[in-house]
């Protein structure tokens, strides 16, 4: 299969070289206009606070509500905070540094996977706020929506243990570094990351520009380029004809699932470690049908938050019978890959 593939998208590489050279100008541009002038700042500030102890600091405060929602130990206190404020792949980037230091176990770590990974408030603000709907308040509310429904992910699917065996009996202790030092290796890790970013949005920009055409073909098919790679589909998210109160709801879902580009980086986090990564995708899919859902239950029982929003001429009523249907099945899907996921670990 992966022979089978790998000769497929060289074929396609040399009979489509202008799809491919417009689909790496598109997820430059992208890079630079758009999704590293809203993530940059926050790579640079979350690897600072990881380097600086900030984040063990405050993970103290928020370690016993962990140890009774989650059943995880004080320790992953840190990748689920950062993993919530420090955008993709933040979170899984701190678990794999847990599980490699020996803070955390590997089962501990692969339960923080499942819901720590979250878009920033700078990527939600910033891109799809200020970018899509033309509002910061927009994006502040649709993070809210989105942290809230990785909180519901993680009680749902990840919850396990009663955070004591989860810890490792031995942790390595390392000096802590001058503020200089910190800061010059916070400036380096986040130009890495943001150069992964970049490759990534690179990449599967070409393969959006090699789909386009089957994309074309299918109802909505632009809004599924999202699930390929969330910040081009987020970028064509405006061309959807939908209203408003739709555009909002599927930005929810395409921000809680990430696209499939943002699951390769987790991936590609999780590997050098060995760190199990079963269910990870169902979790994800649950993640984004949750935040659909309450975005959904906003827009219905509460009308003047509209006001909120960006400017709109008019929306028209979410809640219709087939899109709820759909959305319940992504739900059920979900929590029974969640759960057999739970099992294995």
């Amino acid at each position: 299969m992966k022979l089978l593939f790998s000769f497929a998208l060289f074929c396609a590489f040399v009979l489509c070289p202008d799809a491919c050279a417009n689909g790496v100008r598109d997820g430059l541009s992208l890079a630079a206009y758009k999704a590293l002038p809203a993530l940059f700042p926050f790579f640079l500030a979350s690897a600072l606070l990881v380097r600086t102890g900030f984040g063990e600091t405050l993970g103290r405060f928020v370690a016993r509500p962990l140890r009774w929602l989650y059943g995880l130990p004080p320790a992953a206190a840190s990748a689920v905070i950062l993993g919530l404020i420090g955008g993709y792949p933040v979170g899984a980037m701190t678990a794999t540094d847990l599980l490699r230091q020996g803070v955390i176990s590997r089962q501990a770590a692969a339960r923080v996977n499942l819901f720590c990974n979250c878009a920033s408030p700078g990527f939600c603000i910033g891109l799809v706020g200020l970018g899509i709907f033309g509002s910061a308040r927009t994006g502040a509310v649709l993070y809210g929506i989105h942290v809230l429904a990785a909180l519901l992910t993680g009680l749902i699917a990840a919850r396990g243990g009663d955070g004591r065996m989860d810890s490792t009996p031995h942790r390595t202790h390392t000096p802590r570094e001058g503020f200089s030092i910190s800061f010059c290796a916070a400036v380096q890790q986040a130009a890495s990351t943001a150069l992964t970013v970049t490759a990534f949005l690179t990449v599967f920009s070409i393969l959006l520009r090699l789909l386009a055409p089957a994309l074309d073909s299918i109802p909505f098919g632009m809004a599924l380029a999202g699930v390929i790679e969330l910040t081009s589909g987020l970028d064509r998210l405006a061309l959807v004809p939908l209203p408003t109160g739709g555009l909002m709801t599927l930005a929810s879902f395409l921000l809680g699932f990430g696209g499939l580009a943002v699951q390769f980086q987790v991936r590609a986090l999780a590997a050098p470690q060995d760190l199990p990564l079963d269910g990870f995708l169902s979790t994800k899919l649950l993640h984004g049908a949750l935040a659909a859902l309450l975005t959904a239950l906003l827009f219905r029982f509460s009308p003047t938050s509209l006001a909120v929003f960006a400017p709109a001429a008019n929306s028209l009523p979410l809640f219709r019978p087939l899109p709820m249907a759909l959305m319940l099945c992504a739900v059920l899907f979900a929590i029974w890959g969640g759960k057999k996921a739970k099992n294995k670990i």
